[in-house]
């Protein structure tokens, strides 16, 4: 028995020295790179120029040596939170240097900073957090990185809640303007998820303001499946209401002469118009009356334009000109602010499609224009009916509260 305790004990003490051998050299590791790092003044200056070569090499080590420190046996409390913070420093750099491999440790590293008590450190590590992450849930393309936008989204909340400063909500507003930069379906997906979220904390903290600049927002990017309600003045001067086409398949298309792209899509818009129009195929064109697109300029565009030797064949609305008549602009109130801009809605008055891509448009509007989609009984019809003008009543009231009231004109 004594033998054993002297072996326990021996074998602890040897551990032990072999532990305290082991911190030492990856200490001097740290300590080593830590001047490279040093030659910047503060975290402030990470991210506002790309990290260089021996930025990353130095930042590198340290995090290598920094994990391997949280192996050791018998780690003291002090040792862990001395190399805590030079960790944080270190992964700060690599994740805006590579943020696809080092974002998702510089977050847990984050929040252990904040458990740990490390609040200064905490703060500033967090505010890279959330502006790498931001970054990171908005780009596109090959550089594009899987990030859910609504924990994000929930760690901005925190952030300027724990911290209210007037920089903690720029932080939420730069990720807002970041996402409406993106293209029609990344944007309203996020949307549909964040905005919400910032909604709520604007109203929490009494910015209705704010609050009330996401109403739009919220309502495009959950359109899909709900009833759109559409009202305007076409080009002609004449009052146009959804409810005219019920039960006909619309496709609406958000576009302005001086958009590029909206000129693209007209020539396969008129070619699906013929190929569908008798099965129930309604498009209707909404100028949104911006870049200089007074209903003048449109109207005589409209006129003098072909697309291989052909017409816009459909109704066009003009939102400045309804305006002007005191009709609530749809192109407002649902934030379409840029173009061009589809929406499919079924026979029963939903909306199929919201941005549904032109290369797929002919196989959504033939199955939309199918004599199986959204049939309805006479009690159905009568029963939407009422629905949509309920939603007509309220959304109207919605609107006047979004929009100014339109300046009285003196004849």
């Amino acid at each position: 028995m004594r033998n054993l305790f002297w072996t326990c004990t021996l074998t602890f003490f040897f551990f032990a020295v072999v532990s305290a051998q082991d911190f030492h050299r990856l200490k001097e590791t740290i300590e080593t790179n830590v001047p490279t790092i040093a030659a910047l003044e503060s975290l402030n200056n990470f991210g506002r120029i790309p990290p260089s070569p021996e930025l990353v090499g130095a930042s590198k080590a340290i995090a290598g040596a920094a994990a391997q420190i949280y192996t050791l046996p018998d780690l003291t409390e002090e040792n862990r939170r001395w190399t805590l913070r030079h960790e944080a420093v270190a992964l700060v750099i690599l994740a805006y240097a590579e943020p696809a491999t080092y974002y998702s440790r510089l977050t847990r590293i984050s929040d252990e900073l904040e458990t740990r008590g490390l609040q200064r450190l905490a703060q500033e590590t967090e505010k890279h957090v959330l502006e790498i992450g931001s970054d990171l849930a908005t780009r596109s393309g090959n550089n594009a990185v899987n990030i859910n936008v609504e924990p994000l989204a929930e760690r901005m909340v925190m952030y300027a809640e724990r911290y209210p400063a007037t920089e903690s909500r720029l932080i939420i507003e730069n990720f807002l303007q970041r996402i409406r930069r993106m293209s029609a379906i990344p944007r309203d997906r996020r949307l549909a998820v964040v905005a919400p979220i910032f909604q709520k904390y604007y109203q929490d903290i009494n910015h209705e303001d704010r609050a009330r600049a996401l109403d739009s927002d919220i309502f495009r990017s959950t359109l899909q499946g709900q009833n759109i309600i559409l009202m305007g003045v076409d080009i002609d001067g004449k009052d146009f209401e959804l409810s005219s086409v019920r039960d006909k398949v619309v496709l609406l298309h958000f576009w302005g002469t001086w958009c590029s792209n909206c000129k693209e899509q007209m020539p396969e818009l008129i070619a699906l118009h013929e190929k569908y129009h008798k099965d129930g195929l309604v498009i209707i064109g909404v100028n949104t009356g911006t870049g200089g697109d007074d209903e003048r300029k449109v109207k005589q565009w409209l006129e003098a334009t072909t697309f291989g030797g052909k017409k816009i064949p459909w109704l066009t609305l003009h939102e400045g000109l309804g305006e002007r008549k005191n009709r609530n602009s749809i192109t407002k109130f649902y934030g379409i602010n840029e173009l061009p801009v589809l929406i499919l809605i079924g026979r029963d008055g939903k909306v199929r499609h919201l941005h549904p891509l032109l290369a797929t448009l002919d196989d959504r509007i033939a199955e939309a224009t199918s004599i199986f989609a959204d049939v309805l009984t006479e009690e159905e019809k009568k029963q939407r009916d009422e629905l949509i003008k309920k939603q007509q009543e309220e959304i109207d009231r919605q609107i006047r509260t979004l929009l100014p009231e339109p300046e009285e004109v003196t004849p």
